[in-house]
């Protein structure tokens, strides 16, 4: 006997059938288990440590991009005479991504 095409949506298909003194069982026909996540449960700190990072290089990239573009709009050659303050106002937004409450409050 085929199985028929399920919606992903059904887990599991239970008939309940009587057994030879007449009570009800119930007999699962179709199960469905959720497949588990394939991570080590020991590199977990360390991964959100990597993704942390990589968050806060990403908040420092795109500041500083901003920045810089808003800056050459605003006056001639104006990324090289807003640098100091551009670099160090990407750098404060990253800095608040690698605080310790960020990555141990997950």
């Amino acid at each position: 006997m085929d199985t028929p095409r399920l919606s992903r949506a059904i887990r599991r298909i239970t008939v309940f059938d009587r057994d030879v003194t007449g009570s009800l069982r119930p007999v699962v026909l179709f199960d469905r288990r959720r497949k588990k996540k394939k991570q080590t449960k020991g590199l977990k700190p360390v991964e959100r440590i990597v993704r942390t990072a990589i968050d806060a290089q990403d908040a420092y990239a795109s500041t500083y991009a901003s920045r810089h573009r808003r800056s050459n709009r605003k006056k001639k050659d104006g990324w090289l005479k807003d640098i100091a303050a551009n670099v160090s106002k990407a750098g404060n937004k990253a800095r608040k991504e690698l605080e310790p409450s960020r990555i141990l409050n997950w």
